[in-house]
């Protein structure tokens, strides 16, 4: 799949915001003649994929990150940041608008399907449809976390109707993505085969065991994870070099279950993280950099307070890729001397041209699968000196450091603590980090820490209970253009206007 995602230039496949409220009839000849045969199911599938290019380059990062304690910006685009995102706020309708364009994709192809004759294999079809199943449920799975309840739209949309549905609970969203994925994961294979419709890279069985599994650990369901994740164990592993995992080396290997394929030469199909983040021909105009006790509140947002720089043990063999300070001067305090600031690493590609990185976006890797596996048996406090404890230390030891002992970790909140500090480095800036703070119910209390330093109050009046867990939640707001695209949408989520 890698290099080859075709992108569906028809209308009804490649919808706006606009579009997708309001279709019209054009081309839709051409697409009833595209969806009568496999190898047009084989390209609408494909379309089912293209928004994760723009979405894991564009506005998802800054939303998480810097709304994270990894992430802060010294620049004015500060809104994530402290907390002061709207409604109106162009990153936030992008996000909604291009989950929901990969969802009316997912069920176009759902929807037509059913009606082709002729598939070269059963096998085939269910691996497109499982493949349809497991998209739709990824880009629910990002809403819910992000907006909480969403109109569940599970059909084709062919008149206005069809997509002018009132938010569904989070229950109920959640609900649709366990069974899309429960479904997915009978229909798809242990490994795609190569060939049309089953290029490396495409989802598999495994990738919707993970994202099941990560959808349990969401919901504290950690039975569910032990069970769920027993499966990818056996069929992952670890890379001896960190910085493999992000350098395009590796990609669609046994150390991932499922990655952005960007590739090609062309802006749309390529990434621009790497220059956005910071590389030293672009000093001082970092999007995000690592947050860092040792600037104490300077560079006018929420530079400090529980800093990654300081979660970063010595001798980590992660950190050469995860920060950087190239040497550059300390344009935050001039007078500290060169290489005392620091710059994301993680994704930084001089291989290819300027902002059109080909390296893949991990979205779920193994490791994040071993950490999750172990998070659940330390809730369900099944042996803390077992499995929990040489899971911990596999992606630490992994990383040149000291395994942990009982010693270190003689009690649950203690063994809790340590998995999380794991989490944020093993994970940090691969979008991870809010999603954790968030479904701890310690967002709040985190960011107060970085708000300190600058005086401010984090929004508490838009923190509300999780249904599910019971824990504090932060949501984003709804769109506003989307009240007005769609009478029934409902209320705002608390806190906005």
């Amino acid at each position: 799949m890698k290099r080859c995602i075709l992108i569906l230039m028809i209308c009804s496949l490649s919808l706006s915001c606009d579009s997708l409220l309001s279709p019209t009839p054009q081309g839709q000849i051409a697409l009833d003649d595209l969806l009568s045969t496999e190898n047009g199911i084989i390209t609408a599938v494909n379309g089912a994929y293209q928004p994760l290019q723009n979405i894991y380059k564009g506005n998802m990062f800054p939303i998480l990150e810097l709304a994270s304690d990894d992430g802060w910006i010294w620049r004015k685009e500060v809104e994530p940041d402290i907390f002061i995102i709207e409604e109106t706020h162009g990153g936030v309708q992008s996000i909604w608008s291009e989950h929901y364009v990969g969802i009316t994709r997912t069920n176009t192809v759902l929807d037509r399907i059913g009606k082709v004759e002729g598939f070269s294999s059963e096998a085939q079809k269910n691996n497109l449809i499982g493949q349809a199943k497991f998209l739709r449920a990824f880009y629910y799975f990002n809403l819910v976390r992000i907006f909480g309840g969403v109109p569940l739209i599970l059909q084709e949309i062919v008149v206005r109707e069809d997509s002018e549905r009132p938010r569904a609970s989070i229950k109920e969203v959640y609900d649709q993505v366990k069974l899309d994925l429960t479904e997915a994961i009978s229909l798809l294979p242990i490994k795609q085969g190569g060939g049309r419709g089953s290029q490396p890279g495409m989802a598999t069985n495994l990738s919707a065991r993970a994202l099941l599994t990560l959808v349990n650990l969401e919901l504290e369901e950690w039975d569910q994870v032990v069970s769920n994740s027993a499966l990818l164990l056996t069929n992952g592993s670890l890379l001896n070099a960190y910085a493999d995992n992000f350098n395009g080396t590796q990609e669609n290997g046994p150390h991932v279950f499922f990655e952005v394929q960007y590739g090609g030469v062309a802006a749309n199909t390529t990434s621009g993280i790497s220059n956005t983040l910071a590389p030293p021909d672009f000093a001082g105009t970092a999007v995000i950099m690592p947050t860092d006790e040792n600037l104490q509140g300077k560079g006018g947002s929420l530079s400090s307070g529980n800093g990654f720089m300081q979660a970063l043990e010595p001798n980590d063999q992660r950190k050469s890729t995860l920060v950087q300070s190239y040497n550059l001067p300390n344009f935050i305090e001039p007078s500290k001397p060169n290489g005392s600031l620091f710059y994301v690493n993680k994704y930084y590609n001089t291989k290819d041209l300027r902002g059109l990185s080909t390296w893949n976006f991990p979205l779920i890797r193994y490791a994040e699968i071993l950490l999750a596996r172990a998070e659940a048996l330390i809730e369900i406090n099944a042996g803390l000196g077992g499995e929990a404890l040489e899971l911990l230390n596999k992606t630490r030891v992994n990383a040149g450091l000291a395994p942990l002992s009982l010693n270190d970790l003689p009690d649950q909140t203690s063994f809790r603590n340590a998995l999380r500090k794991e989490r944020r480095v093993e994970l940090a800036f691969e979008m991870k980090r809010y999603f954790d703070l968030n479904r701890w119910g310690i967002l709040e209390e985190v960011i107060q820490k970085q708000m300190d330093f600058l005086g401010l109050n984090f929004p508490n009046q838009r923190i509300t209970n999780h249904p599910i867990t019971g824990k504090s939640y932060f949501l984003y707001p709804i769109p506003s253009i989307e009240f007005v695209n769609n009478a029934n949408l409902g209320v705002q989520n608390d806190g906005y206007n």
